[in-house]
């Protein structure tokens, strides 16, 4: 997980505390405080992290077609793009034109370790490329069609898949994925990404209808659970009246990261079938 942790102590007499803050490329990402608590935080960072350069805070909730949230410059160089590097790939990121989250980097490592050589994938919320860069990187020969409906993010995903090098094996589509699913890759993919938990069950329908025999959805979704109660098994209930009867099964689901009280993402690995749904533990 790109995060990390800087100890800090508001004045002379308060006990030094952890503050945690998210890394991407030599930004580093803090939450909204008062101005003053922000920037002794940013002081720090930089004093304790040299090859950080720029501190902002987050000014807003992630919100609007493209996803965005607004940040506030506290210290450091004025500007919000950087080059983030992990799992072995170069991204090039703008935090104010296109969505990225650090806090992902596990999670893309084992959706592009579990893709086969020859696969032709369709990220339906493609944005900067991330997803599909490690995919290309870590899976021989196969293809992933980038999809996003913000030209800025299309702009960066071309620049990502081109310093990767993989030209030709990740295509950049400026599109909605809605359209360019049912218009363009119509039964022509074997893997389906719905990176965007807020829309991936409106465009389950869709994702299943482009999707080849014995392909692979791999779904996401916010989903609260009671103590004691699965996340996976909840986002799996939440889902079941859409594919049950769609011949899609249910593979394997995770815990990708807790983002608020017993609120989760989760990721669910759906496989299209032969075959009638059936529940499963």
């Amino acid at each position: 997980m790109r995060e990390a942790f800087v100890e800090h102590a508001a004045g002379l007499l308060e006990r030094p505390m952890k503050v945690r803050f998210d890394v991407v490329g030599d930004i580093a990402i803090i939450g909204s405080s008062t101005r003053e608590a922000e920037t002794s935080v940013a002081e720090s960072i930089l004093r304790n992290s040299p090859r950080l350069k720029v501190v902002l805070a987050k000014s807003g909730p992630v919100q609007g077609t493209f996803r965005l949230r607004k940040f506030r410059l506290i210290a450091g160089e004025n500007r919000t793009t950087t080059v983030h590097r992990e799992n072995g790939c170069i991204f090039h990121v703008d935090l104010a034109t296109t969505h990225f989250s650090p806090r992902l980097v596990h999670e893309r490592r084992l959706v592009s370790e579990s893709v086969a050589s020859g696969e032709s994938v369709l990220n339906m919320f493609g944005g900067a490329g991330t997803f599909s860069v490690e995919i290309a990187k870590k899976s021989p020969s196969s293809i992933v069609y980038n999809v996003d409906i913000n030209p800025e993010a299309i702009r960066m995903a071309l620049k990502n898949a081109l310093i990767n090098r993989f030209r030709g094996r990740v295509i950049a589509v400026l599109a909605d994925a809605k359209i360019a699913a049912i218009e363009v890759f119509p039964k022509r993919s074997n893997r389906i990404i719905l990176p965007l938990p807020e829309k991936s069950r409106e465009y389950m329908h869709i994702a299943i209808l482009t999707l080849k025999r014995q392909g692979i959805i791999q779904y996401y979704d916010f989903v609260d659970a009671r103590k004691g109660e699965s996340p996976v098994r909840r986002g799996l209930e939440r889902i079941a009246p859409l594919i049950k009867c769609e011949g899609v099964s249910f593979c394997s689901g995770r815990i990708v990261k807790s983002v608020a009280p017993r609120r989760y993402l989760i990721s669910l690995e759906l496989q299209k079938r032969d075959q009638v749904w059936s529940n499963t533990d």
